[in-house]
């Protein structure tokens, strides 16, 4: 068992890209791909430095959102919590790939220092052309007045009829019914892979203090 102040965990890892936040450390991120008949989603992140993550310093998870659709449209970008742990988070979008020095041409922000409700509801964040390529960006951070327990955070895409998420179950891409349904029930997936997830642990110190002491 791993003891700390805080934990995360990803359930695959493979290779990555670059940091945007100078405060967030950046050393080994890895990518995941989930690819459905239309939705695509790449998930880039540094989990080595998510697993030291303390309350206010950010762990930086970067999504990449894109379709291939027969008709045109648009796809819907969402995110969703679920747990008892209060996250903050910072969620921009970036139309063209993240450079180190930020987005070329400029982000846009789309929640600044945001309690996410814990709830499992998946809340809108950006709505896309199927043509286009979507870069959100989400720098999550424990709330300093945490007082234990933990929260898992989900990236939701749907357009073109089919849905797609990053998540503790996993990546994976479904047509028609939001991935909540088969996440729950393991039905319907056209595509299952190794996703990603951000599960973030931050025990109380005597709980910790008193096992450490056993």
């Amino acid at each position: 068992m791993i003891r700390g102040r805080s934990l995360a965990v990803l359930s695959a890892l493979v290779v990555g890209s670059a940091l945007f936040l100078p405060t967030a450390a950046w050393a080994a991120p890895t990518t995941q791909v989930i690819q459905g008949d239309v939705l695509r989603l790449v998930s880039v992140a540094d989990w080595d430095a998510a697993s030291r993550l303390l309350p206010g310093e950010p762990v930086q998870w970067d999504v990449a959102i894109s379709a291939d659709a027969p008709d045109p449209g648009s796809v819907r970008i969402a995110v969703s919590a679920r747990g008892d742990a209060p996250v903050v988070i910072d969620a921009a979008l970036c139309m063209r790939e993240w450079e180190v020095g930020g987005c070329p041409g400029g982000a846009t922000a789309l929640r600044t220092a945001w309690s996410i409700p814990r709830d499992g509801a998946e809340i809108a964040l950006a709505e896309i052309a199927d043509t286009e390529v979507a870069h959100l960006r989400l720098a999550i951070t424990l709330d300093t007045d945490d007082e234990g327990g933990s929260t898992d955070i989900r990236v939701h895409a749907q357009g073109a009829g089919e849905s797609a998420v990053v998540g503790p179950d996993g990546g994976l891409a479904t047509t028609g019914l939001s991935p909540i349904v088969p996440l729950a029930c393991g039905a319907g997936a056209l595509l299952v892979a190794t996703g990603a997830v951000l599960i973030l642990d931050h025990r109380r110190r005597a709980a910790r203090d008193k096992e450490d002491a056993r």
